[in-house]
């Protein structure tokens, strides 16, 4: 009988560069973002992204976000939105990514966020410590405009 997937320890997994795809395909079904756009997520594999969020390692945090944000489910957002302030750069970049890009999302429909929460997205476009967060964030207020 096959043992049932631990989906907390996937997310653990995706801090290994080593055995990664196999790890997401196994975590959420599919591993290319046309793949990802079809897949209906289980809820333990949900909760264990959700856990992934606040993941010691920057690196599991970053790969929860890369899912979560060709995942595009908008119930992720209050989770998403503490990675803001993420000490890491990287992932506070890929925070902003997640919540405004609409490339990266199915049929390209982005996530609908509040007035807050745009504001929020405005701040650190203005306030970021890191350029590259600045940038990331000043885009989508820019596309906001368009």
């Amino acid at each position: 009988m096959k043992e049932p997937l631990n989906y907390t320890e996937l997310v653990n997994r995706l801090a290994y560069k080593e055995g990664r795809n196999e790890t997401i395909v196994l975590l959420v079904g599919a591993i290319n973002a046309r793949d990802l756009a079809k897949v209906t997520l289980k809820p333990e594999a949900r909760e264990a992204l959700i856990l992934g969020l606040t993941h010691d390692n920057a690196k599991v945090r970053w790969w929860s976000l890369q899912l979560m944000d060709h995942l595009a489910d908008e119930s992720f957002i209050p989770f998403i939105l503490p990675l803001l302030n993420d000490p890491i750069g990287k992932v506070r970049r890929h925070a902003v990514h997640a919540l405004t890009c609409d490339v990266c999302k199915p049929d390209r429909c982005g996530l609908e966020l509040s007035k807050s929460i745009r504001a929020r997205i405005t701040e650190v476009a203005h306030s970021d410590a890191d350029a590259r967060v600045r940038k990331e964030a000043s885009a989508a207020v820019a596309n906001w405009g368009s």
